[in-house]
């Protein structure tokens, strides 16, 4: 697979998970009515444990599309690999090895939703408490906020709470609608307020597009990650089946130019590995390679990364990290 063709597979296959997130996101609110929320905050924190069971049992959708651009990916690698060799590389998607990676990678996303939605929820409760919002209000500030994490729910929450008290703080949240600003401005300054369907036209909105930026977040780590694990496993594969020489293969970093890249992956830039070696960031974490689900969080959440393996010509030995160290202790 070259460069450019995995470019453009990084860049085409986050949109489809997020889309693929928010379409579960909408089930689980349509699911639950206000009412039936309201219930449940009568009834206890427990009962809101069917939403958090909701999202959990939904969130097998968006596993599933990654898996299925996972495998895609892998059968692409190796009809590249079948191309460049001239002999046959299959891949199998019922490679122990392989199902096991996508197990794992299904059961991460579903712990990350589901205690996300768990953790979003109290802090709605906790601050509906601090505020003495009766169980109605709570449960129109929980429905907002299904599907997004704890951070996301409090600007949610927070942002309603602004606009109720007439706040003119409520013109500096990062994702309202600022073709409103004028009226609210002036609303506020005239003492008037704003009508309830209003606010809640205005917090939908707001929910509308935090939840956008929550779906692309997942999107892009699960999509890289599923990316990045069906190249991986159709190379591993090839070398098992003794299509490949492991000590031919060269493996090259490429760190992301965008200013949000991390710091600690634009100094892996350049780096060179044999097969089997991990890269190792800038905080002396080892990856294998960019969103390996065996690098801490830190490491993985929406990277930017990108990693090229090349075959090189026989007799011409791989660039490893005993190399590069070598190199640098010569500088």
């Amino acid at each position: 697979m070259t460069k450019a063709r995995l470019d453009d597979l990084l860049r085409r296959m986050p949109p489809r998970l997020a889309r693929k997130y928010r379409e579960i996101v909408q089930r689980v609110r349509s699911k639950w009515v206000l009412a039936e929320l309201e219930k449940a905050v009568e009834a206890g924190a427990g009962a809101l444990d069917a939403v958090v069971n909701d999202m959990a049992t939904s969130a097998s959708a968006v596993t599933a599309t990654a898996a299925g651009i996972h495998n895609a990916v892998a059968a692409e690698v190796a009809e590249y690999l079948t191309a460049r060799l001239d002999q046959l590389v299959a891949y199998d998607v019922a490679n122990p090895r392989a199902v096991a990676l996508l197990q794992r990678s299904r059961l991460q996303l579903i712990q990350q939703i589901s205690d996300d939605q768990r953790e979003a929820i109290a802090e709605i409760l906790r601050l509906g408490s601090e505020r003495g919002l009766n169980p109605r209000a709570m449960a129109v500030d929980i429905r907002e906020v299904i599907g997004l994490d704890p951070y996301r729910a409090r600007i949610v929450a927070n942002y309603r709470r602004a606009l109720e008290s007439s706040d003119l703080h409520a013109l500096t949240y990062k994702l309202r609608d600022a073709r409103s600003d004028k009226a609210i401005r002036a609303a506020f300054e005239a003492g008037k307020g704003l009508p309830k369907e209003r606010i809640d036209k205005l917090v939908d909105k707001y929910a509308q597009r935090q939840l956008a930026s929550r779906a692309e977040a997942i999107a892009r780590t699960e999509a890289l990650r599923a990316v990045h694990g069906g190249q991986h496993e159709a190379w591993e594969q090839a070398i098992d089946d003794g299509k490949l020489d492991a000590a031919r293969i060269q493996q090259e970093w490429h760190a992301g130019s965008a200013p949000r890249t991390r710091p600690h992956h634009r100094s892996m830039k350049g780096q060179k590995r044999r097969w089997g070696e991990s890269f190792r960031s800038g905080q002396g974490n080892a990856l294998r390679y960019p969103c390996d689900p065996e690098a801490p969080a830190s490491e993985v959440i929406q990277c930017r990364c990108a990693r090229t393996i090349r075959i090189l010509p026989a007799g011409q030995a791989p660039i490893g990290e005993a190399e590069e160290r070598a190199a640098l202790s010569n500088v």
